[in-house]
């Protein structure tokens, strides 16, 4: 494992819940990464403006998604595997890669949230890593965070939106937070942001000229167990992109600590 990020990042990680790192992929990854979401966003064009789940595993997932195994290579770069080794421990399950594109002149917001509200994960430890596909910027509506707001490990009061302008359908209630602590994450594109699952974050409209795409790659430490049977089936049935109960898993780093992780669920059956 090489240790990419240094002290300095590792405390700013635990202090604010997040971590821009002095890190970017290459001009080759980064161009292939576009290339990837070019061909997922020309081959899905109705789930634009949504979360695009699971593209690492094709056939997986409830949304019919028409995806790559190329996307696995994305998900288990060493370089980000190293990083989050370096935060949660060498002992790594990738459980999630998703898409996150908006459309430019008014793609949806992205409610203020902790992620942990719709994961059936225990205990509940989860680092995500959000890579900018391109120019993640203030205007087209980049991540925000309330930075130390995972300190507490709390998942807060979670309520039910009646709009149908967001991405997903819950939002944090207002008296949960201070979004005047909020802080912008602008992003070059290859630029990644690395963050808590108890942290706040959310994002604004995209009123820009460009689309906005991040791609999320989220990972527990083996420690925990990711409890298919206790999926949320209700919040699934709101919002088919969060049915966990069907979410696979892959051992990536190291050996299952739990011991209880099924490897088996949700991957789509081979045939000969």
């Amino acid at each position: 494992m090489r240790e990419i990020l240094s002290p300095q990042e590792i405390s700013h990680y635990k202090r604010d819940g997040y971590l821009v790192p002095d890190y970017r992929l290459s001009g080759e990854r980064l161009a292939k990464l576009q290339q990837l979401t070019e061909q997922l966003v020309a081959d899905n064009p109705t789930l634009l403006n949504k979360a695009i789940v699971g593209l690492h595993v094709p056939g997986a997932g409830p949304q019919g998604l028409k995806t790559t195994k190329d996307w696995v290579e994305v998900a288990t770069d060493p370089d980000i595997l190293d990083m989050v080794s370096q935060l949660i421990g060498p002992d790594l399950i990738l459980w999630d890669c998703q898409m996150f594109y908006k459309r430019s002149g008014g793609g949806p917001a992205t409610p203020w949230h902790r992620d942990g509200r719709y994961w059936p994960i225990k205990p509940l430890a989860t680092t995500s890593v959000w890579i900018a596909v391109y120019d993640s910027v203030i205007e087209n509506g980049c991540l925000r965070v309330i930075p130390g707001s995972h300190q507490k490990k709390e998942i807060g009061r979670h309520l039910k939106a009646d709009r149908e302008d967001t991405v997903f359908p819950q939002y944090l209630a207002e008296d949960e937070f201070d979004e005047s602590q909020a802080k912008s994450v602008e992003l070059k594109a290859g630029e990644m942001v690395i963050f808590d699952v108890y942290t706040i974050h959310g994002a604004e409209h995209n009123n820009g000229t460009r689309p906005r795409a991040g791609v999320s790659i989220r990972y527990i430490p083996s420690a925990s167990h990711f409890d298919h049977d206790a999926a949320d089936l209700e919040h699934a049935r709101q919002y088919p992109g969060a049915a966990h109960q069907n979410r696979p898993l892959m051992l990536v780093r190291g050996v299952d600590r739990c011991g209880l992780n099924d490897f088996s669920r949700g991957h789509p059956v081979q045939t000969a």
